[in-house]
């Protein structure tokens, strides 16, 4: 992982735990077909009417919130030391505690217990309909996520689309019952993916090249799709997040986490 994935993955962590939504345990990932992964899509999302569950974890309570919000300040207000100190962590190397993080050490390890343990289970419940015309899957939710409107999975050149960004198939991934963070249990499936980083209109080839620094000059679009099926059940499981970032500055954040079942 590059130090800028490894770099918005934290910031994301504090982000989304604050609005009490979850990312994943880290995946093992298998080579395979893009073919393949759509055909398995085909199969488990037949056309018709879904009940959806929405996914989030449970509502951090007063004293974790307010050590998020503590160490999202100190970042934005030590940011240099933060991207230096970021680059120089190895893929899957834990940020070492910093006074410059805005908390003390036992706030620290409460972050790290809190962004490791946390599960996903269902919040709410929506309605959505499938639709399959001329080769593709479209989704129509009754009401939230309106979002998925945009998703549109085109059989016939195996190909994605979320709003009107190709999705490049990324791998197949396996969710044990060690690393799943759903409360609904273990899961396979896909995952396909967009990242694009720019410059000054210029498309950066290599981010790894880039100086820490130069962090809030960039702009970047990101999009992960991950559809899968539990292992005990027929229930698809949907991820879809995506990230729009203009020169430091959010412009737009999706993290949607549904598991579908057909009526």
């Amino acid at each position: 992982m590059t130090f800028l994935r490894r770099y918005l993955s934290f910031i994301a962590s504090i982000t989304t735990l604050l609005f009490s939504v979850n990312g994943f345990a880290q995946e093992r990932t298998k080579t395979d077909s893009t073919v393949m992964a759509l055909k398995f899509v085909d199969t488990l999302l037949p056309e018709g009417n879904y009940i959806v569950e929405v996914l989030g974890s449970p509502p951090l309570n007063a004293a974790e919130s307010e050590i998020l919000k503590k160490m999202k300040l100190a970042i934005q207000q030590n940011q240099d030391w933060f991207l230096k100190t970021m680059s120089g962590l190895k893929p899957g190397e834990l940020m070492p505690y910093h006074k410059n993080l805005g908390i003390s050490e036992q706030e620290y390890a409460v972050f790290i217990q809190v962004s490791q343990s946390a599960k996903i289970d269902k919040i709410g419940i929506v309605k959505l309909k499938i639709i399959h015309k001329d080769n593709s899957i479209y989704f129509e939710p009754e009401d939230f996520p309106h979002y998925l409107k945009e998703l549109t999975i085109h059989l016939k050149d195996y190909t994605i689309m979320i709003d009107s960004i190709p999705l490049k198939y990324k791998s197949q991934r396996i969710m044990d019952s060690k690393n799943t963070t759903l409360v609904a249990g273990p899961w396979k499936g896909y995952s396909w993916d967009f990242e694009e980083i720019r410059k000054d209109g210029q498309l950066i080839a290599d981010p790894d090249k880039m100086d820490p620094s130069e962090i809030n000059t960039l702009d970047i679009k990101s999009v992960k799709l991950t559809i899968g099926k539990l292992d005990h059940n027929d229930q698809c499981f949907l991820y879809l997040r995506s990230n729009i970032v203009n020169k430091g500055h959010v412009l737009a954040k999706q993290d949607i986490a549904l598991l579908l079942k057909k009526e």
